[in-house]
């Protein structure tokens, strides 16, 4: 029996979409509080205001920093998160400065625990740093409390489940631009699924996607695992295939940077979805569609912060498929199943009202009565 699939009503967190640019700030003799060991880590002004911290603020030494950093002109770009989804949604909102940036280029100050190695093995960051004529020999994180002559400060372009700004999507467009042809796109009919089956440790763990995997390509289609593949080759993937499937997470963020329009199809673990993805969605009018399979449950998964069961891999391959080839219909079609969903309830409402509430009401009518005629003796 086909496991049937509900469409994703639930947003977790909020979508605004901002027009105007965030705020560009210049800051002079700041402290610079490194990062590592456990301890506290902060940009902080002179006249103590916490710019940006992690960990407990109150924990900061409250003197201020003697010792001058070298004379550059920083931007600032927050924490630098080396994991792929956390840089897509953290670290490259802090960057769009670099879109009109005029004079000698800045060099990128961050908070980092990491050496400097797991910068240039990034791929994204490479990849995002070489649009605007950067190296990872570009940014700093300095390992000793300093102070800073200069430093700009730009707002977030996307907060994490609540924003994002205009200026973010023509970021992406700017970094994906090299990495996909109009010639190519959709050019690939088949559609593609991205699976999360190889990975040992992350968010969330679907528990039979190796069997899910299987089913599909049985029924032809392509199984990728994107961890295998470099940030460009994941771009080009997702213009060149007219639709993508997969488990939902971090891989479904590359369609911001690939052509206009993208189809996608995610497979997601409850029937709320983080807005991150709405979110970026919004950015280059990604047309996604996201379902919980019912029936699905979830617990403790070894690597993992949990795992979710998928009843009936190959009725869901099948229901996958059959979505893909009417995919111009899906809104339509999932909101009629929604609405008998709904009379469905509200019919199973009504009988349990006429089975329980009238049965007791009768109950009582009689015990007035009763009590009507039962007067003294």
């Amino acid at each position: 029996m086909t496991a049937p699939l509900q469409r994703c009503r639930f947003i977790w967190g909020s979508c605004e979409r901002i027009a105007a640019v965030p705020r560009l700030s210049v800051v002079t003799d700041a402290d610079y509080l490194p990062a590592g060991a456990g301890a506290p880590w902060a940009l902080r002004a002179a006249d103590g205001r916490i710019i940006e911290a992690g960990g407990d603020p109150e924990a900061l030494p409250p003197s201020r920093q003697q010792a001058a950093a070298p004379t550059a002109e920083y931007l600032y770009i927050g924490p630098l998160i080396t994991h792929y989804g956390h840089f897509l949604i953290g670290t490259l909102a802090r960057l769009w400065p670099l879109l009109s940036w005029q004079g000698p280029p800045p060099t990128l100050l961050c908070h980092a625990a990491g050496p400097q190695s797991d910068w240039a093995g990034l791929d994204v960051l490479t990849a995002t740093l070489d649009r605007f004529g950067l190296t990872a020999a570009d940014i700093v994180a300095f390992d000793r409390p300093l102070r800073l002559g200069r430093v700009a400060i730009p707002e977030l372009s996307l907060k994490e489940q609540t924003f994002v700004h205009d200026v973010h999507g023509a970021l992406c467009r700017e970094i994906g631009r090299p990495f996909w042809h109009a010639a190519e796109v959709d050019e690939a009919a088949q559609p593609v699924y991205l699976s999360k089956d190889r990975l040992t440790s992350g968010i969330a763990r679907m528990q039979g996607e190796a069997a899910l995997c299987e089913a599909l390509a049985r029924r032809g289609v392509a199984i990728v695992h994107p961890e295998t593949l470099r940030s460009g080759e994941q771009v080009r993937l997702f213009s060149r295939h007219r639709i993508v499937l997969g488990s939902v997470g971090s891989a479904f963020h590359t369609a911001a940077f690939a052509a206009p329009g993208r189809r996608v199809i995610g497979l997601n673990f409850a029937a709320h979805l983080k807005a991150n993805f709405p979110l970026l969605d919004g950015l280059k009018g990604t047309q996604a569609k996201y379902y919980h399979p019912a029936g699905s449950q979830s617990g403790p998964e070894p690597g993992f912060q949990f795992g979710w069961s998928l009843p009936d891999p190959d009725g869901v391959a099948e229901e996958l498929l059959a979505r893909a080839a009417r995919f111009e219909r899906l809104d339509a079609e999932d909101a009629a199943a929604d609405a008998a969903r709904r009379r469905a309830s509200e019919s199973l409402i009504r009988r349990l009202r006429r089975l329980l509430v009238r049965p007791v009401r009768a109950a009582a009518r009689r015990l007035r009565n009763a009590s009507g005629s039962a007067g003294p003796q």
